[in-house]
């Protein structure tokens, strides 16, 4: 089962456990209990307690010393796949809170997460009003000028690693953040739309044209949920996708997940292989799905690349004769 219990010594630790600090109450402000966290797997440890030194584990390892404010202590950490348990108490004493979440990273099996978790967004909620505030600006409105630079905008300070990618998404990076999040969401502020189709589409103009000019859609395209492959933020790989382009078709077309094609040519009966070459039509770029399938659109059932109707068109692309 996904949801296990915490390690045994990390248990006899908690039980022996009193209030740290000398009687002062650990409390951890975020991630809130039983959290789903999405996206690209950062949150924020923010714990209040009284004075002396805090320390804190992620997964058994050890945190670096925190942002402190007051009895406010911070930490930005990047989450592992699936379960993560956060262990904080006083420098040399016992384990005085543990918190544990869950990051759905890109294409987790979401029938992994218990039934009891679930995502609890940070803005609208109780702990952003009544202990975040003073120090942050939780409110964006339409209104606001663009910022000049990233420090200006509200955004910037916690979310600042959004764009700490080799590729970045044009208002991600110009802090443009209201282009795509509405500040009067609701029932969650600056929430987007599970269908992101239109709001895509808003700037995307030329491909939301090509797209549904072409016969066939691919699945992701034709239900307008363009984030099951791209990152609107910024991502390592080209065109903000969440994983370089064969290991994202293979997360969802696994039986293809061999590296060599289904269909056999030639006396051999030996298959094309899907990777592990340059790509003959851009020798910059290894070969991949995408080099013979178009990902969005086509006018072949099977999505191919350069207009092609039939498999021989296709080949001759590369296998000219």
């Amino acid at each position: 089962m996904f949801r296990s219990l915490l390690p045994c010594c990390l248990l006899a630790i908690l039980l022996a456990a009193g209030p740290a600090g000398g009687g002062e109450p650990v409390t951890i402000l975020r991630p809130p209990p039983n959290a789903v966290v999405r996206g690209g797997g950062v949150a924020a440890l923010v714990v209040m307690a009284g004075e002396g030194a805090l320390v804190a584990q992620l997964n058994d390892s050890p945190l670096p010393p925190p942002t402190e404010v007051g009895p406010i202590r911070h930490w930005v950490v990047r989450l592992r796949a699936g379960r993560n348990v956060f262990a904080v108490g006083p420098a040399g004493g016992p384990v005085a809170a543990t918190r544990e979440i869950i990051y759905a990273a890109p294409f987790f099996d979401e029938a992994r997460i218990p039934s009891d978790f679930a995502a609890r967004p940070f803005h609208g909620g109780e702990v952003a009003g009544q202990f975040c505030g003073g120090c942050h600006k939780l409110s964006a409105s339409r209104a606001d000028p663009p910022p000049k630079q990233p420090s200006d905008s509200p955004c910037y300070t916690c979310h600042r690693h959004l764009v700490k990618e080799r590729e970045v998404h044009g208002p991600a990076a110009v802090w443009g953040c209201l282009f795509c999040h509405d500040p009067e969401a609701k029932p969650t502020p600056y929430a987007t739309p599970a269908r992101v189709l239109d709001l895509c589409y808003t700037c995307h103009v030329v491909q939301k044209n090509y797209f549904f000019s072409a016969k066939y859609q691919h699945g992701p395209t034709s239900t307008g949920r363009c984030t099951i492959c791209h990152n609107p933020h910024g991502s390592p790989n080209p065109f903000w996708l969440k994983r370089a382009p064969w290991d994202l078709c293979t997360s969802c077309h696994f039986e293809k997940a061999t590296g060599r094609h289904v269909i056999a040519w030639g006396p051999s009966g030996d298959t094309h292989p899907t990777r592990g070459r340059p790509d003959p039509m851009r020798p910059e770029r290894e070969l991949a799905c995408n080099s013979c399938h178009n990902p969005h659109a086509a006018n072949s059932q099977y999505l191919w690349n350069f207009d092609a109707k039939r498999h021989t068109e296709l080949c001759q692309t590369c296998h000219k004769k």
